[in-house]
C-alpha cells in the first residue's frame, strides 16, 4: 500500500526499499536498521506513516543509528472520527516510551557486545 502511494506521487520502484518482516512498530524499526546496514545504504531514509505515528516511527530509527527524515504522510480525510483520531494519538504517549525504552536498552547491550 505504501509502495503504491510512494510511486503515486513519482517515487520509481527501484528507489524504494520495502520491510515486511516487522510485525510491530519496533521490531519493523529494527529490521529497517538492519536492512539498511547489510545494504550499504547511504542515500537518505525517508519514514513513511500516518501522521499520529511517524514521531515514533522517526525516534525509533534515530535510536537504531539510522538518520532518518519523515516523509509527507498521507491525509486523513476530515470525516474521520475525532475520538478514533484522540484514541491513535494518546495510544502513541505510552507505545513511544516502551519502545524507545527497549530501543535504548538493546542498543546499550549491543556496543557492550560487540
Amino acid at each position: 500500500m505504501i509502495a503504491a502511494l510512494l510511486q503515486g506521487r513519482g517515487i520509481p520502484k527501484a528507489r524504494i526499499l520495502l520491510e515486511e518482516t516487522g510485525t510491530d512498530t519496533l521490531s519493523s524499526a529494527r529490521a529497517v536498521a538492519a536492512l539498511i546496514r547489510k545494504c550499504g545504504i547511504s542515500a537518505p531514509v525517508f519514514a513513511v506513516s500516518s501522521l499520529y505515528h511517524l514521531p515514533r516511527c522517526l525516534l525509533l530509527l534515530r535510536l537504531l543509528g539510522i538518520p532518518a527524515r519523515a516523509a509527507v504522510p498521507p491525509t486523513v480525510p476530515a470525516a474521520a472520527l475525532w475520538w478514533r483520531r484522540c484514541y491513535r494519538w494518546l495510544r502513541e504517549v505510552p507505545a513511544l516510551l516502551y519502545d524507545c525504552l527497549l530501543a535504548i536498552l538493546s542498543r546499550i547491550r549491543r556496543s557492550h557486545h560487540g
